[in-house]
């Protein structure tokens, strides 16, 4: 077992970026989230109605997702947004799991896959900003070396990324090309039989 990812090992979780059209699957997840994770996800309390209209609104070319498929069902997903048009950008982070599959790995690896993804397109910093009690996200902005300050009532995390290197660009093609691979197995597996 792999001690940095516990996931690493469980061929149930698949976790790759999402494409644009299944940007239905990340609004059903968002529903999905009980009102306390939404709460935390969100900062404050967040209505059917307004999940809706934040996938609706949201930018294709401004912000990516990344999610984590547990036996096919989209049950986590980390955000990335690209900010300002200055270069090098500013990214912020977030990521939502749902409340089953919580404490089990899965928020630490989204995360370490949105530092991986803001990196390789040369952010300089990323930052995240959640309530002061979301005890989980503090876990793991500390554990990637996040600096965690209070400001103005909501604690807010930054974290100065590297340029790109080979090894940050393999190390995203190998986690998408094994999520893939993964994927195309389990189908294979479940194909009709004759």
């Amino acid at each position: 077992m792999n001690a940095y990812n516990p996931i690493a090992n469980n061929p149930t979780v698949v976790i790759r970026r999402l494409w644009w059209f299944e940007r239905e699957q990340w609004q059903a997840h968002l529903l999905r989230l009980s009102a306390e994770d939404r709460r935390l996800r969100f900062a404050g309390v967040t209505s059917d109605e307004a999940i809706r209209r934040y996938c609706e609104k949201s930018e294709p070319f401004s912000m990516t997702l990344i999610g984590a498929f547990v036996d096919g069902t989209l049950r986590a997903v980390g955000e990335c947004f690209l900010t300002g048009d200055d270069w090098p950008r500013d990214a912020e982070l977030a990521f939502s799991v749902e409340a089953d599959h919580q404490g089990q790995g899965i928020g630490s690896e989204l995360f370490r896959r949105l530092v991986i993804y803001a990196r390789n397109r040369s952010v300089k910093k990323a930052y995240l900003v959640t309530e002061p009690h979301n005890e989980r996200m503090r876990r793991v902005a500390r554990k990637f070396g996040m600096d965690l300050s209070l400001e103005y009532g909501e604690l807010e995390g930054r974290l100065e990324l590297f340029w790109p290197t080979y090894s940050s660009v393999f190390d995203e093609l190998l986690a998408e090309g094994t999520a893939y691979w993964q994927e195309a197995s389990a189908r294979l597996l479940h194909w009709p039989q004759d």
